[in-house]
This record gives structure tokens, C-alpha cells and sequence, in this order.
């Protein structure tokens, strides 16, 4: 990674789920970045590599147990922590529902707004915003109110992360069976075909228009693999629909497939994506440009990338 170096905008930044790809991508550009000076990870358990990236790393319970406000609290006070950067879902879910960490933490919090959030967390809600604001969709309904619209198609969690607990559903006769198995969960449109994916960054502030980055994708054990920078007006223009249908202040993520009747969204994730360090180095630093903001100085202008820009997903080795 280029170094790349910006100004110091927060002394002790806390990056919670730090055994994970994300925070450990959001670790490395304000390492290069120099955006941050220490910077702490957090996660249930210390059985990864973070240690050998973040200054240090902290256990703490899930973000649905009881003592979690108070560990971080406890972080917060014992680093001197002055930014918390959330990673996961369920903190995500938590930080918006509860009340008692804006009294608790009395640190910023960087993420989107609260809109998006709640949405992004919700995949038929996603559906249904799609449609409110007159943009192509997939059809998506609840499990527990019957069989799908049709076959093959789509079964997926309501509330989850990822890749997780997806599959293709074409057996007629497996239909009764997730019907008592996953009531919670909801049957989607199989978007088509399969090689037209795209990642896309999303960033709007309230001093910028709209940026994206728009990624032609091929998907490695559920994560973007490879991938190659495109740029396509179509593409484009959905993504400023879908940005101003949320009020979106802040970065997040859209999943899409190009399909006979033009882009259709099938997940958006209201959180840093996977892909943050292939787009940071490409000029993409919705990151910087969140902390820039929360911070209250000018934010960085947007060089895009060259469209036909390939990046691919390497491996690291650790030796602890």
C-alpha cells in the first residue's frame, strides 16, 4: 500500500471485530495513512493475527450481551479512546437501537447514518426501499407468508451477514421444509445471470456529492476475489438514486447484478466493505473521507480510477 499520508485526525481510534477482514483492512490505511496514532482492535476472541496490526487487542463479549457497553467502556477510558469504528452487524444493530452508549462511550462513533443502517441491516427492507423510490428490485418476500414467486430462486436471512446461509432453491418439494425451518428468512429474486456482478462504494456527505466506485467482481469463498474498475452511467446514476432515497451521509456498499432490465441491487451494506484497502488504493478513501468529515475539516477530492484497473485478493502470512 502507498503511503498515502494524510493529517493526524484522531490520537486513539478503537476498531471493533478485529479478527476480521474489514477491520483489519481499516487498520492497515490508518497505519499507511497516518490518520490515526494508536489504534486498538476488539473482538470476542484473540485467536487471529490482529495482534501483529493493531497496538493491542482487547476481548470483549457479543455485542447482544449485557456486559458488552460496559467493556468498551472500559476501553475507552483505560486507551484514552477518542473514535470507535464499528465492523460488524450486530454492533451496528446495537449502536442505532440502544440509547445507553451515548451516555456510556462519550466518544464518536464513525457509520453511516442511522437510516441506512437500519435498512442495510434489513434485506427486505432493502427491497422495499428500492421500490419506494421507483428503481429496480428484486422481488422479495417473507418465508413465513408462503411459497416463493418462483423457481429457482433465492433463500436468504432477513437479518445476516454476507454470503452467509445463502442458497439456490429450484426443488419444489424443499419449500415446505424452510418453511418450518426458517420462517425469519425470505425468498429473493435469483438476479441473473451470475457473471454480470458488481461491489460498489457508495459515499455521500453533506460536503460532497455523491462518489462511487463501481467493480466488475468474481467472488472467492464469498469475498470479492478479483475484480476490475468499470464505468458505466447506468450503473452510476442507480447508485445516486439509491444514495439520496436514504439520506445517505457516510460509506456503504451495494451489491448488484447487471440484468436484461438494467442494474437491480440484491445487498447493501450500511458499513465499510471487505473491498476498503482495493479501494482506498485506488483512489476510492471513503474511510479518510468519513474520518475527514467527522472531524469537521475538508474532505479530500475524488480522483476515479481508471476504468479496466484490475485488483486481486493476495494472502499474507502470520508467524506469532
Amino acid at each position: 500500500m502507498s503511503e498515502n499520508k494524510h493529517d493526524l485526525l484522531f490520537s486513539t481510534v478503537l476498531v471493533t471485530g478485529c479478527a476480521g477482514d474489514i477491520a483489519q483492512g481499516l487498520c492497515k490505511i490508518l497505519r499507511k495513512t497516518g490518520a490515526a496514532k494508536v489504534i486498538i482492535g476488539c473482538d470476542i476472541h484473540n485467536d487471529h493475527a490482529g495482534s501483529l496490526l493493531f497496538d493491542r487487542c482487547e476481548i470483549v463479549p457479543r455485542a447482544s450481551d449485557p456486559g458488552y457497553s460496559n467493556q468498551i467502556s472500559q476501553i475507552i477510558d483505560h486507551f484514552s479512546i477518542d473514535l470507535i469504528i464499528p465492523t460488524s452487524e450486530a454492533e451496528l444493530a446495537y449502536l442505532i437501537d440502544s440509547a445507553a452508549h451515548k451516555s456510556n462511550f462519550k466518544v464518536p462513533t464513525l457509520m453511516a447514518n442511522t437510516d441506512s443502517i437500519k435498512m442495510g441491516l434489513d434485506k427486505f427492507a432493502t427491497s422495499q426501499l428500492l421500490e419506494n423510490i421507483g428503481i429496480s428490485f428484486p422481488w422479495t418476500t417473507k418465508v413465513s407468508e408462503g411459497s416463493p414467486s418462483e423457481l429457482p430462486c433465492i433463500l436468504k436471512m432477513r437479518h445476516g451477514q454476507g454470503s452467509k446461509f445463502v442458497s439456490i432453491v429450484s426443488d419444489p418439494a424443499l419449500i415446505s421444509y424452510y418453511t418450518q425451518t426458517r420462517p425469519n428468512d425470505i425468498w429473493q429474486e435469483l438476479l441473473l445471470p451470475s457473471d454480470e456482478e458488481y461491489t460498489c462504494g457508495l459515499y455521500r456527505s453533506p460536503e460532497t456529492s455523491t462518489r462511487c466506485i463501481i467493480m466488475k467482481r468474481k467472488l472467492t469463498g464469498g469475498l470479492t476475489g478479483s475484480g476490475e474498475v468499470v464505468e458505466n452511467i447506468e450503473i452510476a446514476q442507480y447508485l445516486s438514486r439509491i444514495a439520496e432515497g436514504l439520506n445517505l451521509s457516510g460509506s456503504i456498499n451495494v451489491q448488484l447484478r447487471m440484468t436484461k432490465r438494467g442494474p437491480v441491487a440484491f445487498e447493501i451494506n450500511a458499513r465499510f466493505s471487505s473491498t476498503v484497502v482495493f479501494r482506498h488504493l485506488m483512489g476510492f478513501e471513503d474511510l479518510i473521507w468519513s474520518l475527514q468529515a467527522l472531524k469537521g475539516v475538508p474532505i479530500s477530492p475524488f480522483s476515479h480510477p481508471t476504468p479496466g484497473t484490475k485488483f486481486y485478493r493476495g494472502a499474507l502470512e502470520y508467524i506469532l
